[in-house]
């Protein structure tokens, strides 16, 4: 009697033969399961493959209830909002990169959540988390197709001071570009 061929592949052969999109929303469910450590190791997958998906496949890879997943998962610890942004802001990229408009993001339970916690922490006198703050905005300009005033100033004001950055070492000028891209992204929408 003869074995399907899926039977005898391994969970990683199985992985292989999905398409790219399906590959990325299994990452993305497995990601509550995984230790900190592991998950960055599935975000930085996750980004990797984002990077080589055409315009069409990255369209697709977000629907209102994976950002409402990614909520969820931030409100039960299950991800940390820093882990969030590393995943939402390289995702951003490609969509700006791509010319990806994605309406889901703005319906979304995660962007009242994104929202929240820039204001809170531009807010803070003492104690301010600079990168969270900066990652949030980056994510936030990259993601959405339109912006609330106070959230608008509050972005520009915080990208502007990392886009004068002098310095001259490869991740400064990685973060530079990040901060102007998602500057960018406000000049695209007001045209």
């Amino acid at each position: 009697m003869l074995m399907s061929t899926c039977e005898n592949d391994k969970p990683e052969d199985r992985i292989q033969m999905m398409t790219r999109t399906e590959q990325f929303s299994k990452l993305l469910c497995e990601l509550e399961h995984c230790r900190e450590d592991e998950q960055m190791q599935k975000i930085e997958k996750m980004n990797e493959m984002a990077e080589e998906m055409k315009q069409s496949e990255l369209e697709s890879i977000f629907s209102e209830e994976q950002f409402n997943e990614i909520d969820k998962m931030i409100e039960e610890k299950k991800i940390t909002m820093e882990n969030a942004c590393l995943l939402l802001k390289r995702i951003g990229y490609n969509f700006v990169l791509k010319f990806v408009w994605n309406r889901f993001f703005e319906t979304s339970l995660l962007i009242k959540r994104f929202e929240a916690v820039m204001i809170e922490e531009y807010k803070k006198k003492e104690g301010r988390n600079e990168k969270l703050l900066v990652d949030l905005c980056e994510s936030y300009l990259t993601l959405s197709c339109s912006f609330l005033s106070e959230l608008l100033v509050i972005c520009i004001l915080v990208l502007l001071k990392v886009a004068s950055k002098k310095e001259e070492t490869e991740e400064t000028q990685k973060e530079v570009e990040m901060a102007l891209l998602a500057l960018n992204r406000i000049d695209m929408l007001f045209v």
